[in-house]
């Protein structure tokens, strides 16, 4: 049931980007390029979350490795930073992606509707977001964050930085630590002594949204080549 439902929620985001981006095109066509300069300022922006998503995973996991001389609290309030990028890129391309309406192909049919486009929109927008610019992109840092961040940091990281040094992120910092220190919100004294039995990394969890071999069993089947 859940891979039926899968596929049919990828057909249906199939059948919606087509819809999209012919809507888009006639659009233009008919020389308004409003809409087709406010889809590809939506795109890049998704481009820039997809890079931000990924750098996150990526970032945690290398933080000791690119910055051995910061704490982390300066991993913490990057972070913080970072989410700057989603909180906006998320609600600017919900705006630029609304269509004014939906042409059906070969046919004379419109949706003009100010409800159904409004609904098209925040499902389009959401599924494209949370597939592509955020689930995919974590995943391929996560298994190799080294190759991620040679790809990424140059471009990205003084975005980051930027945001960090002027402080866009302090307000939430302080409303954490007053409303932490009014409900005395700390970890308990159990969890700070407890030691899972196998701990895993954030990079370790969305590397395994793919299953893979472990060494192990690659080792193991090396072996029997190796006697073959």
């Amino acid at each position: 049931m859940r891979t039926a439902f899968g596929a049919l929620l990828f057909i249906a985001w199939g059948i919606g980007t087509i819809l999209w981006v012919y809507s888009v095109i006639h659009t233009l066509g008919e020389g308004d390029p409003g809409p087709a300069i406010r889809a590809a300022c939506a795109l890049l922006l998704m481009i820039l979350l997809m890079g931000m998503e990924g750098l996150e995973v990526a970032v945690i996991d290398r933080w000791r490795t690119v910055y051995p001389e910061r704490t982390p609290h300066d991993l913490a309030r990057w972070l913080a930073s970072r989410q700057l990028f989603v909180a906006l890129i998320c609600t600017t391309t919900t705006i630029l992606i609304e269509p004014e309406f939906i042409i059906i192909p070969f046919s004379s049919t419109e949706i003009t509707g100010g409800f159904a486009l409004k609904a098209f929109t925040i499902i389009w927008n959401g599924l494209t977001l949370l597939w592509f610019m955020q689930i995919f992109p974590k995943h391929m840092a996560a298994t190799n964050p080294d190759r991620y961040l040679k790809v990424t940091r140059r471009a990205l990281f003084p975005i980051v930085e930027f945001v960090r040094k002027i402080g866009v992120a302090l307000p939430a910092e302080w409303v954490a630590k007053t409303v932490q220190n009014r409900l005395d919100w700390h970890a308990e004294p159990t969890l700070e002594t407890a030691r899972p039995r196998q701990a895993a990394s954030l990079a370790d969890a969305w590397a395994a949204l793919i299953p893979q071999r472990t060494p192990a069993a690659t080792r193991q089947n090396d072996d029997r080549v190796a006697r073959s």
